[in-house]
């Protein structure tokens, strides 16, 4: 356990705040150590049917222009993430595209960030992104 002063130590993964510490000046608090994220860990040992996902050319060419990372993981933004899921997808024939990338990369609620990068005008030029590395 760690002791911190008075103030916030807040966190933010994939959308979730954690390790927030809030007290009034002069209280010393008590928190438990963050666990690290999920994108951080080593690469994991996936499952037979994502093998063949990886090793697919539209994985090949997402991990060399740096869409996924060594770990497997993609590398930007939730809604960039859905973007690229959506996408490979499509080329590899995927059913259950949610479920199936939510699994793979310990997300949840793809189906929403998807319908929330429809909205932004930034993902506009990460779907032209992909276009070109995917085609």
């Amino acid at each position: 356990m760690n002791h911190y002063e008075a103030g916030s130590n807040c966190q933010v993964f994939n959308g979730d705040i954690t390790g927030c510490v809030f007290a009034m000046p002069g209280a010393t608090v008590t928190q438990q150590p963050v666990m690290t994220a999920p994108h951080k860990r080593p690469p994991q040992e996936l499952p037979e049917q994502y093998e063949a996902l990886t090793t697919s050319a539209p994985w090949q060419r997402a991990q060399e222009a740096g869409l996924i990372g060594a770990d497997n993981q993609p590398t930007g933004t939730r809604t960039e993430a859905a973007l690229l899921a959506n996408v490979l997808a499509a080329k590899l024939h995927i059913a259950n595209k949610w479920k199936f990338f939510e699994a793979l990369w310990l997300r949840n609620n793809m189906r929403g960030d998807y319908n929330t990068a429809l909205n932004q005008m930034k993902s506009l030029e990460f779907q032209e992104r992909l276009k070109n590395i995917l085609g």
